[in-house]
C-alpha cells in the first residue's frame, strides 16, 4: 500500500509540489467494460485523457457508472435524444455525464470527519474527496443504501435552493489502493479515538473543490470553473478558513414567524415531553438542550456557551457572543485552518488560537483580546456580507463585547434562556439566511405531518431522492421556460420558491431541511496588499472585507449537505426527548 500523505501545508500546496510517481501506475485498475484494455488514452505522460497524478475514466473507457433508469426518467427521453448510456439524467444543459476519476492513496492527506464521512484532501490538485463511513461490525460492506448516483440527484436539488456562488457541485472519485483494510488501519493514527466505531468499506466517493484555499480568479457566478491553484508569487499572506457547523438555528419558541406557525399544532400528534418545548418551562433550543445529554453521556467535558440562536439572530453583539462560545469549546462545530491544515478545533488548548491570531495580525502592536475582538468581528461580517454587492471605501465598524467574569455566577449559563430571533434582521442574501430559510423547512412541515404519515424507511430509506430528482426537473423546465427569468439570482430565487410551494410535498420539505441542520460553513479569507487589492477584477472585489483599516479578500462556501435517511423524523424527536431528561437531571442535581 502506497504511504499516506500526512505532512503537506506549504509544502504542497503554495510551493506547488506534487508527489512524483510513475503515471503509468494510474492505470493498473483501468479496463474497458467489455474486459479490453483501456481506450481512454495512452500511458504516454502526454495523452489526452491523461493529466498528471491522475486519470479521468472516459464514456468509452475504463469505468462507467450503470445508469439506473426508472419510468419517469425514460419517459422524459427517447432512446434517441438520450444517446448514450450516462451516469444519470441532466438538469440542464449541462449533462450528467459523470467520470469516475481513480484518486492513488498516496494522493490523500487525513483532513477531519464527521459522523457520516471521512475528508481526505488532494495534495497536488486542490481538491478533497469525501468517504462514507460503515460501521466496524459491519464487515460485510457499507451500512448505509444510499448510493452515489441519488447522492449527485440530491446536491443538484438542495443546491437550487441556495445561490450558486455558495455550494460548489460533486463530481465522482473512487479511492485507488490496493489494501482497503491497511488503508483503514494507516489513517487510524489521524483519526479522533471517538470517531472509530466507523471506518471505510466502500472505495467510491465525492470529490469538491478544497475550499480551504482561495481560488485564483473569483467569481461567484463561476464556482464550478474557477481556478484554485494560487499564484503563490504574488501572495504575502497565508489562507485561513474556519469551518462551523451552525445547527438549528430556530427554536419552538421563536416570535414573528411569518407563515402563522401555531405551537400547539406542532405537537398535536407528538408526546407531552416534547410538547413541553413549545411553553417556557425550559426556554432552551435543541442544541442547547442536548449540550446535557452529550454531557451525561460524557462526549463533552463542559456545555458550550455557544448558541445558534445568537449566531442566526443578525444582531452584531449576539453573533458575537456566539462566535466567542464557539473559540472557546469548539467541539465539533469549529474548526481552523491554515492553508489546508487544521491548526485549531477541540483537540487543541487555547494557547493555539491565541497563536494563530498572532500570526494573523503580524506586527501590529496589538493586545491579545484586540486581536481576538478583530477576528470575531471579520467571522460577523463574513457571515453577514452579501457577495453580488461591493461597497468602497467601507471601513467595518469594530464591535467589543465584556469579558466573562470567571468563577462567578457560573450556574447561570444552565439557566439561562435562549432569546427567541426576529428572522427580519439577517440580509437577504447572506449564508446564513439562506441556510435559516431552508432550515424552517422543518419547522414549518412538522406542523402539517404527523410522524405516522411519514415513511419509516423500513426497506430503502433514500427511496425519496428519485422522485425528489424527478419533481426538481418538472420544476426547472417550467421556470427555464419563462421569459422573464434572467440573471442566476432570479433563476435561483424563481426555482427555490416554485420548488417549495408547488411541487414538494411536507415530507420532501422536511427532509431538504433535516440536510440544512447538519450543514457547514466555510469562511476563507486572506490579508490582501494594496498591490494585490489593485490586480483584482471587478466581480473579485465584491468578496473584499475592510475593517481596522485591513483588507482580506473572503469566500464562503456551504457544505455538508447530505441526505437524511427518512428515520431522520423519528431520531429527532427521541433525541430531543433524551436531551430534555438530561437537562432536567442536571439541573436537579445543581439545585440540590
Amino acid at each position: 500500500m502506497g504511504k499516506l500523505n500526512t505532512i503537506y501545508g506549504q509544502l504542497c500546496y503554495d510551493s506547488g509540489t506534487v508527489i512524483n510517481r510513475d503515471v503509468t501506475k494510474y492505470l493498473r485498475n483501468c479496463v474497458a467494460q467489455n474486459g479490453s484494455p483501456c481506450a481512454c488514452g495512452s500511458t504516454d505522460a502526454g495523452g489526452a485523457a491523461l493529466e498528471l497524478g491522475r486519470i479521468i475514466c472516459r464514456r468509452s473507457g475504463c469505468r462507467m457508472i450503470e445508469r439506473r433508469s426508472n419510468s419517469k426518467t425514460i419517459s422524459r427521453r427517447s432512446e434517441q435524444e438520450r444517446g448514450k448510456v450516462t451516469a444519470y439524467d441532466s438538469a440542464d444543459e449541462d449533462e450528467f455525464e459523470e467520470h469516475v476519476e481513480l484518486v492513488d492513496e498516496s494522493r490523500l492527506a487525513y483532513r477531519a470527519e464527521g459522523n457520516a464521512n471521512i475528508v481526505l484532501s488532494l495534495v497536488d490538485s486542490y481538491r478533497v474527496l469525501r468517504l462514507r463511513k460503515s460501521t466496524v461490525a459491519c464487515r460485510d460492506g457499507k451500512d448505509s443504501n444510499i448510493d452515489l448516483q441519488r447522492f449527485i440527484k440530491y446536491s443538484r436539488v438542495v443546491a437550487s435552493l441556495f445561490s450558486c456562488q455558495y455550494v460548489p457541485k460533486p463530481k465522482l472519485g473512487r479511492l485507488d489502493t490496493y489494501d482497503l483494510e491497511a488503508f483503514n488501519q494507516t489513517l487510524i493514527k489521524f483519526r479522533p479515538v471517538t470517531r472509530l466505531d466507523k471506518d471505510i468499506r466502500e472505495r467510491d466517493g465525492i470529490l469538491y473543490p478544497d475550499v480551504a484555499f482561495l481560488p485564483s480568479k473569483l467569481d461567484s457566478a463561476l464556482f464550478l470553473q474557477q481556478d484554485f491553484r494560487p499564484d503563490t508569487r504574488v501572495l504575502s499572506y497565508n489562507t485561513y478558513c474556519v469551518e462551523i457547523k451552525p445547527k438549528q438555528g430556530w427554536s419552538f419558541h421563536d416570535e414573528h414567524f411569518e407563515d402563522g406557525f401555531v405551537r400547539q399544532k406542532l405537537f398535536s400528534n407528538c408526546d407531552n415531553t416534547i410538547a413541553e418545548l413549545t411553553g417556557s418551562s425550559l426556554g432552551k433550543c435543541r442544541y442547547c438542550l442536548h449540550q446535557y445529554l452529550k454531557l451525561q453521556k460524557k462526549s463533552i467535558a463542559k456545555v458550550s456557551k455557544y448558541c445558534p440562536l445568537d449566531l442566526f439572530s443578525g444582531k452584531s453583539i449576539r453573533m458575537l457572543h456566539a462566535i466567542k462560545g464557539l473559540i472557546g469549546a469548539p467541539q465539533n462545530n469549529l474548526r481552523v485552518l491554515k492553508n489546508g491544515r487544521i491548526v485549531y478545533d477541540e483537540k487543541q488548548e487555547k494557547f493555539v488560537f491565541n497563536r494563530i491570531l498572532k500570526e494573523i495580525f503580524q506586527r501590529d502592536g496589538r493586545t491579545k483580546e484586540e486581536r481576538k475582538t478583530i477576528f470575531m468581528n471579520l467571522i460577523k461580517e463574513i457571515l453577514l456580507k452579501d457577495f453580488s454587492c461591493y461597497e468602497e471605501h467601507c471601513d467595518r465598524k469594530l464591535l467589543t463585547i465584556r469579558k466573562d467574569r470567571k468563577k462567578k455566577d457560573k450556574n447561570l449559563l444552565h439557566q439561562r434562556t435562549c432569546n427567541p430571533i426576529n428572522y427580519q434582521f439577517l440580509p437577504a442574501n447572506c449564508a446564513l439566511k439562506q441556510i435559516l430559510n431552508v432550515q424552517l423547512l422543518v419547522k414549518s412541515s412538522l406542523a402539517n405531518i404527523g410522524r405516522h404519515k411519514l415513511r419509516q424507511g423500513s426497506g430503502d430509506s433514500f427511496e425519496y431522492v428519485d422522485e425528489l430528482y424527478e419533481k426538481y426537473l418538472d420544476c426547472l423546465e417550467h421556470c427555464s421556460s419563462r421569459e422573464d427569468v434572467g440573471k442566476c439570482e432570479s433563476k435561483q430565487t424563481i426555482l427555490t420558491e416554485k420548488l417549495k410551494n408547488v411541487y414538494l410535498n411536507e415530507e420532501e420539505k422536511y427532509q431538504l431541511g433535516a440536510t440544512a441542520l447538519d450543514c457547514s460553513i466555510m469562511l476563507t479569507f486572506r490579508r490582501l496588499t494594496d498591490q494585490e487589492e489593485d490586480r483584482l477584477p471587478p466581480h473579485a472585489r465584491t468578496h473584499i472585507i475592510s475593517i481596522e483599516n485591513m483588507k482580506f479578500l473572503t469566500k464562503i462556501t456551504i457544505t455538508d449537505l447530505d441526505p437524511k435517511s427518512l428515520k431522520h423524523h423519528k431520531k429527532y424527536f427521541e433525541l430531543l426527548r433524551d436531551s430534555i431528561g438530561a437537562y432536567r437531571e442536571f439541573m436537579s442535581k445543581i439545585r440540590h
